[in-house]
């Protein structure tokens, strides 16, 4: 091995603990990640690019969570601790196929907190108590893409598209199910216990 500094038999620069000199220290993603953070760097005033990895992360950004009720990073995380304890709960489509059933084979909760799964029962009797609109569009936001975080329902992807490229609102069917989702989603964080903003 070269010494620290000195060029290798390949001709490249290594530091004293072998690694190349020219190898940039972090890794910034694939360029569809690159390209998305890019896409949103405007948006938050330029603090969406960490939270764009996922459809509820992408609807905060552009401001579809903004209400007067709850914070909308509330709002998105909550929608986030929904859809992870939702997967812990129901962890296979075993799991979700088996509804009937007592035995769910799952923890119930992120990182054990929640080992029967109360916590999360107690959250989706409050989803299912917003109505099943809300019910619905809520569980289209958080669980339908959280095994493909780059996609989005299609009717977000309307909603993101009209904002970004500064249409204004979007009417018709696609706001009435981001209304919906809201609903629900701040029967989640109402659920939670959280403090109220404004």
């Amino acid at each position: 091995m070269a010494r620290a500094g000195r060029p290798s038999k390949s001709g490249r620069r290594r530091l004293k603990s072998g690694r190349r000199v020219d190898v940039e220290p972090f890794d910034h993603g694939a360029d569809h990640v690159r390209r998305r953070s890019a896409r949103f760097a405007r948006c938050q005033d330029g603090k969406a690019a960490q939270q764009v990895f996922d459809p509820i992360g992408r609807a905060w950004a552009v401001g579809l969570l903004e209400n007067d009720r709850i914070d909308p990073a509330v709002l998105r995380d909550a929608g986030r601790d929904y859809a992870a304890r939702y997967w812990t709960y129901y962890p296979a489509t075993i799991g979700v196929a088996n509804y009937l059933d007592v035995d769910r084979r799952g923890r119930g909760g992120a990182a054990g907190e929640d080992p029967g799964g109360e916590r999360f029962q107690h959250l989706d009797a409050r989803l299912g108590n917003a109505g099943r609109g809300a019910y619905d569009a809520a569980q289209s936001l958080c669980l339908d893409f959280y095994w493909f975080p780059d996609d989005n329902p299609g009717w977000l992807d309307r909603l993101i598209e009209a904002r970004l490229s500064g249409g204004g609102a979007a009417a018709g069917g696609d706001a009435d199910r981001m209304r919906a989702a809201l609903a629900g989603l701040l029967a989640l964080a109402e659920g939670a216990g959280v403090v109220r903003s404004r």
